[in-house]
């Protein structure tokens, strides 16, 4: 299956069910059968405004944005002829960037690559926003409410930065392990993301998230957890229910009483 040069094969059912993809990954890691449910298309909730006010960022990053522009012009503009909230918030964000020159520096490159490699005895599809090898690095464009606010992560009962709250660690070192597995070359290129925040007025950053002991850390735990995955995915075993996402509250079945200690936040503990 040839996904690299067709953007609808890419992020077709067919792919996903054929490749193992960054955010598939992370799915299985949250909840199994969310992840699964998604995968086999019985469950895939869609914010239109959301997914489109992305779509419109990337567009811009690849040089497509007026074309994107009249392909989307009624989910992108009111009856008056003006764009809406989210829209105009991402042209900010664009021209905070724009104005940056070093920012701007590290989004040079090919733009929108798809890839496939093996890694860990599975296929995987990545795409990068910016592929820069002349210049030994890629790059990915990130919006984010805030670049230096630490947010409450109640997975890892701490106060995380965004890079850490969303796992872009996870997803900069596939992202390198597939390129250089595809590329036949021997060491990672750099990975960087370009930031640039939603608030008023937006900040922007480059970040390095170059850090060989901690990509390792990253791969060895997928490789762990891969035969796993596959199982679940293959049928072979049954996806876990993680009770707490909108999938499993809109498929819960009640069938036992539970103790208000399993709601967790007790005050006193059990004597």
């Amino acid at each position: 299956m040839d996904i690299t040069s067709n953007p609808e094969v890419y992020y077709s059912q067919q792919a996903n069910m054929h490749y193992m993809s960054v955010s598939q990954y992370k799915n299985f890691m949250k909840c199994e059968a969310a992840a699964l449910a998604q995968i086999r298309g019985e469950d895939h909730p869609i914010d239109r405004e959301s997914l489109t006010a992305g779509q419109y960022f990337h567009a811009w990053n690849e040089g497509t944005l007026d074309i994107f522009k009249v392909r989307n012009h009624d989910t992108i503009y009111n009856k008056k002829g003006d764009p809406y909230a989210a829209f105009k918030k991402i042209d900010e964000m664009i021209a905070v960037l724009k104005s940056a020159p070093y920012c701007m520096a590290f989004l040079e490159g090919e733009k929108e690559v798809a890839i496939t490699a093996v890694f860990a005895d599975v296929p995987w599809k990545i795409k990068i926003d910016v592929l820069n090898s002349d210049y030994g690095f890629f790059t990915d464009l990130k919006s984010t409410s805030s670049i230096r606010e630490l947010n409450w992560s109640e997975r890892y009962r701490q106060r995380l930065n965004f890079i850490e709250e969303y796992d872009y660690l996870v997803q900069m070192a596939v992202y390198a392990e597939i390129e250089r597995l595809h590329s036949s070359r021997d060491k990672w290129l750099h990975p960087i993301i370009v930031a640039v925040s939603k608030e008023n007025p937006p900040d922007k950053a480059v970040i390095s998230l170059y850090d060989e002991q901690r990509i390792h850390m990253e791969l060895n735990n997928i490789e762990d957890n891969m035969p796993r995955i596959m199982a679940v995915k293959n049928g072979v075993e049954l996806p876990k229910r993680c009770e707490v996402c909108k999938y499993c509250r809109s498929t819960k079945i009640v069938s036992e009483m539970i103790s208000y200690y399993d709601l967790g936040g007790v005050r006193y503990a059990k004597a």
